[in-house]
């Protein structure tokens, strides 16, 4: 491969790699059971497929079939990280940044579907 210049935002790579330590090392413990339960990556990546389009937050509620705390703890962690953000214009809603889009790319791409591992 050449050295050219990477076409990943670096700060991105930051927040990814961040991420993985943290959430993806959570989630790696949910995946040995047959639980039928979302894992943490699967809630994210599901979150943020919701709020392709700006939805509020009752609408990300009904879809993401979730309690109201866990959802704004995963929303508030979503931010933070750079894949949401908060849109207040026309309506306060919710929408995935250019940043989440390729998160969710990444996180499909590796073939994490969601589903518990059997």
């Amino acid at each position: 491969m050449g050295s050219g210049k990477s076409n990943l935002d670096p700060t991105l790579i930051i927040v990814f790699n961040y991420f993985s330590i943290t959430v993806l090392g959570m989630a790696l413990e949910t995946l040995g059971g047959t639980t039928g339960r979302r894992d943490k990556v699967a809630i994210m990546t599901d979150l943020l497929d919701i709020m392709q389009e700006p939805r509020r937050l009752t609408h990300i509620l009904y879809k993401s079939n979730m309690s109201y705390v866990q959802l704004v703890k995963y929303l508030e962690k979503l931010m933070e990280m750079g894949f949401a953000e908060k849109i207040k214009e026309p309506h306060r809603a919710y929408g995935i940044t250019t940043n989440g889009k390729l998160f969710m790319d990444l996180v499909k791409g590796n073939g994490h579907d969601g589903s518990p591992a059997k």
